[in-house]
């Protein structure tokens, strides 16, 4: 994989608290890649690479085919050449846009589910390691050396790696609330009493007549629809 010229490729790691969500698993045996377990569809955001422009925070934009790679965490796109290539120094991007469907970049990258004007609702999908079996002598699992994981690993992780254990990976999704300057955190009750904080009292009631699954995205919606309320902080 090369790098977007006009970027330098940089490697994230970062932990997110993923134990609410449901997620898919992929074993992975000794011997197999992961890039080869994982299909196209299973990790790209689209069936195919789409028109659509970079925004980057000096008001300049780049028209790029691009699509989302949930495996590898990052964003792609198609060069002239017809080589797949990664957006980098994701930090100087304001917003992507493909079709109808906006992008952020805060520490991975958030696709928004809906604008609310005073507070917007996106999402990140990645893929994790779950946990990791060795294998016996015999060929038998051994269950006495499991080890959960409850983070993305970095980018390039994935790419090459060659499992020689018993892997499981999972596809997770975790919901994050923004301000109007596209400040994401994510989404729990802490966070969005803090976005609410001059409607504290009724956010606070409404959470305590509705028990939310913050990780249920119809639940999510219908909560802020039901809050309606005119500004944030």
């Amino acid at each position: 994989m090369k790098s977007f010229s006009l970027f330098f490729f940089c490697v994230f790691l970062f932990s997110i608290n993923t134990k609410a969500q449901k997620r898919k698993i992929y074993k992975i045996n000794p011997g197999e890649k992961v890039t080869d377990i994982i299909t196209r569809d299973e990790k790209f955001a689209y069936p195919d690479f789409i028109s659509g422009k970079v925004y980057l925070r000096n008001e300049t934009y780049y028209p790029a085919k691009l699509n989302y790679n949930s495996l590898f965490g990052e964003m792609q796109f198609i060069d002239p050449k017809g080589d797949t290539l990664s957006l980098a120094d994701e930090n100087t991007i304001k917003l992507i846009v493909i079709n109808a469907d906006t992008f952020y970049y805060s520490k991975g990258y958030l696709k928004q589910i809906k604008d609310y004007g005073a507070i917007k609702l996106a999402k990140m999908q990645f893929f994790s390691f779950v946990n990791r079996q060795k294998i016996g002598g015999f060929g038998e699992v051994t269950s006495a050396s499991i080890d959960t994981y409850n983070s993305i690993s970095g980018s390039s992780y994935f790419k090459d790696l060659v499992a020689k254990e018993l892997l499981s990976i999972a596809v997770n999704t975790v919901f994050y609330v923004g301000d109007k300057f596209n400040n994401f955190k994510e989404l729990n009750k802490k966070n969005l009493v803090e976005f609410y904080s001059k409607n504290e009292k009724e956010v606070q009631a409404y959470l305590k007549r509705n028990k939310i699954d913050f990780s249920n995205e119809q639940e999510i919606l219908k909560m802020l629809t039901d809050f309606n309320f005119a500004s944030t902080q």
